[in-house]
């Protein structure tokens, strides 16, 4: 079995999260049936432009656990690798038990 990784560029604003949920869901399927097919493992690596507010990226990051779940490698970076970096750290910080923002 061969490995692939396809870049997907992505922009996240308030407005498109759905649309990105709709996007996993298609890539999952779509890779799926691929993979099946052709005998590869595809890797999905969103590269980030522009502002990653980090609520908004903690929610896309959620969608992608969700939607993906076991069923392939995801990587996610940056154009600017420090917004990244500053998002995963506050991505695995513990969560608060009332769930409240872990961002104040």
């Amino acid at each position: 079995m061969s490995d692939l990784v396809v870049e997907c560029p992505v922009r996240l604003t308030e407005s498109n999260r759905d649309e990105l949920r709709l996007l996993y869901a298609d890539l999952r399927d779509h890779y799926e049936r691929r993979d099946a097919r052709n005998g590869t493992r595809t890797t999905l690596h969103f590269v980030w432009s522009g502002v990653l507010d980090p609520e908004l990226f903690g929610a896309t990051f959620a969608d992608q656990r969700h939607v993906f779940a076991a069923s392939r490698p995801v990587l996610n970076s940056a154009r600017e690798p420090d917004v990244l970096q500053e998002t995963n750290r506050w991505l695995s910080a513990q969560p608060q038990q009332n769930g409240a923002p872990l961002r104040t």
